[in-house]
């Protein structure tokens, strides 16, 4: 599974405390913890099954009312995507909050084995014979073959989201039987098990009008714990309900309603019980609302998550690294940071890394000059990019204003936080922001994706995989397919790059080729980590087996309410 987005996060701080931190590196708030919580615990409330109540329903909100259900379409991998079809569709492995991998026993019998055959390396899954669509459809080798064919880049037609592994694939076929699948790399690939998470049935890959249309407002074919119910157009619902044909464990609960709340009363519909649990992100007014809730519990991990700003690399005003390197050196990530933060039990240190967190195995800072807050060097790029600094306040080129266009989502605080900050950062370098905050359900589908923006500021929400997960977001763009590449940037030596560090089945030496392509990917200045966000949940204190997962998987039918 590869990262999803999400455009919501936290409240403002005070700008006076960011611009503060600008000046002197300090503040007046309460000193930050130096470090996030290891990589290896979560806070979930574990209950054994058998001690919870059963029944009942669990109100989930989401941050968007999503359209497109093909998590593995271009514009299906959104977090609000992601919270509906992990609870429908197959995966095949659970972590723990190490991050560590095990068999997904519902699906298949046991562990996958890894081998080389003809010097090629060949992984076999043994499927459960239980396992089927929630049309009767037995779960073959043909839903793996299919998925690959759709994902593997050969045919454009696909809208896909990333090929990243599929297209290091060279055959998909069945073995002693259907319910044994044989996958074939043309190249090694050491993230095979992120594959296929989801799978999604044959025919919704059988053709590009399937895979780009056929999960477009509608939910046709599940295959897990849970079953699609409805969907409330009016009140911006999602509804699934236990399915009774389900082979493994049973779900605890009755349903979960998916329900789309506002960001910025996200909060509030908390408190009024109008939601169970929320993210709390890195809101220090939700944080301090949550803590006041009677019933509520504030779960904390630090998971593979990160916020920071997009530059999009086909705008006219950005197709020149020097001028996207110089609004990277012009923003001080650390006073963002501190403002974002402040008040949060969360160190406000900024990320260096495109694929490891502060917390995480492998993480090195990489960001060099381009990540240094430093307005006399970013004054020096625009001037080598022939933007000069008149007797005005923004600088000229050929009769234009450098002018930029911020698009954010309205009722996000952090993102109108971010913006102002990033206003008087780039001013004093001579550079305009024009901050368009638009409708949060459009913000993704009819700005971010279609590239209608300057600069953007979203969270990218990772997982186990940093490397290919991540990979679509800085691959080369193919034609009009930019994969989850919104910066819009990328060379074949950083492809060249990503693919080596994939293909590297000593961990030690994938770390360090993944280090050198994040150190290339800084130089073109298209994705400028902020922070690892935090994984601060509120919810109620008598909601089991959830919670700030880390870098856990959820497992949905296990998800309940104590007695």
């Amino acid at each position: 599974m590869r990262s999803t987005r999400i455009g919501v996060g936290l409240t403002a701080a005070a700008l006076a405390v960011a611009l503060g931190a600008s000046a002197c590196s300090s503040s007046k708030s309460s000193p930050a913890p130096k470090a996030a919580p290891k990589a290896t615990v979560n806070d979930i409330n574990p209950v054994p099954r058998s001690q919870l109540k059963q029944g009942g329903t669990l109100t989930w909100p989401l941050d968007q009312f999503s359209t497109q259900w093909n998590y593995n379409e271009a514009d299906g991998p959104e977090s609000s995507t992601a919270a509906v079809v992990q609870a429908l569709l197959p995966s095949f492995f659970h972590f723990d909050a190490g991050g560590a991998p095990s068999a997904n026993t519902d699906y298949l019998t046991g562990e996958p084995t890894v081998s080389t055959v003809g010097g090629k390396q060949t992984v076999t899954y043994e499927l459960n014979p239980k396992a089927k669509w929630s049309d009767g459809t037995p779960i073959t080798e043909a839903d793996f073959a299919a998925q690959w064919k759709a994902l593997n880049g050969a045919n454009s037609a696909y809208n896909v989201a990333s090929t990243t592994g599929y297209s290091q694939i060279s055959n998909v076929a069945a073995g002693k039987s259907p319910e044994e699948v044989v996958v074939t790399f043309s190249s090694n690939f050491a993230d095979w098990k992120s594959l296929f998470a989801p799978l999604y049935p044959a025919s919704t890959n059988s053709t590009p009008d399937a895979f780009n249309k056929g999960w477009l407002n509608k939910i046709p074919v599940t295959a897990g714990p849970f079953k699609f119910q409805a969907f409330n157009a009016t009140d911006k619902t999602v509804t699934v309900v236990r399915d009774p044909n389900w082979w493994g464990d049973p779900a605890i609960l009755d349903s979960i309603v998916f329900k789309t709340v506002d960001i910025a009363a996200t909060a509030d519909a908390f408190a009024s019980g109008e939601v169970d649990w929320f993210d709390i992100g890195p809101s220090a007014t939700d944080y301090k609302k949550s803590v006041g809730v009677k019933g509520a519990k504030i779960r904390v991990a630090g998971g593979p998550n990160f916020r920071h700003m997009t530059l999009n690399a086909q705008s006219q005003m950005l197709s020149d690294v020097r001028v996207r390197q110089a609004v990277a050196e012009a923003v001080d990530r650390t006073a963002i940071a501190k403002s974002d933060l402040a008040g949060l039990p969360w160190p406000d240190k900024p990320l260096g890394n495109h694929f490891f967190v502060n917390n995480q195995n492998g993480y090195v800072d990489n960001s060099a000059a381009v990540g240094k807050y430093d307005p006399n060097a970013a004054k020096q790029l625009l001037d080598q990019a022939g933007w000069t600094q008149g007797s005005g306040q923004y600088r000229t080129k050929d009769g234009k204003t450098l002018e930029l266009k911020l698009v954010i989502p309205d009722g996000v605080p952090v993102s109108a936080n971010e913006g102002t900050l990033m206003q008087h950062f780039l001013a004093a370098v001579g550079i305009k922001l024009d901050i368009d905050a638009v409708n949060s359900d459009d913000f993704f589908d009819k700005y971010v994706n279609p590239g209608q923006f300057d600069i953007t500021v979203f969270s990218w929400i990772g997982n186990d995989f940093p490397v290919s997960s991540n990979a679509s977001i800085y691959q080369n763009p193919q034609g009009t397919n930019i994969f989850q590449n919104f910066a819009r940037t990328g060379s074949a030596q950083i492809d060249g790059m990503l693919t080596k560090a994939q293909a590297d089945l000593d961990p030690k030496q994938a770390i360090a080729d993944a280090n050198a392509a994040d150190a290339a990917i800084w130089q073109e200045a298209g994705v400028i980590p902020f922070y690892q966000r935090p994984d601060f949940v509120a919810e109620k204190a008598n909601l089991a087996n959830f919670g700030a997962f880390g870098f856990a998987d959820t497992v949905y039918q296990n998800i309940g309410f104590t007695q």
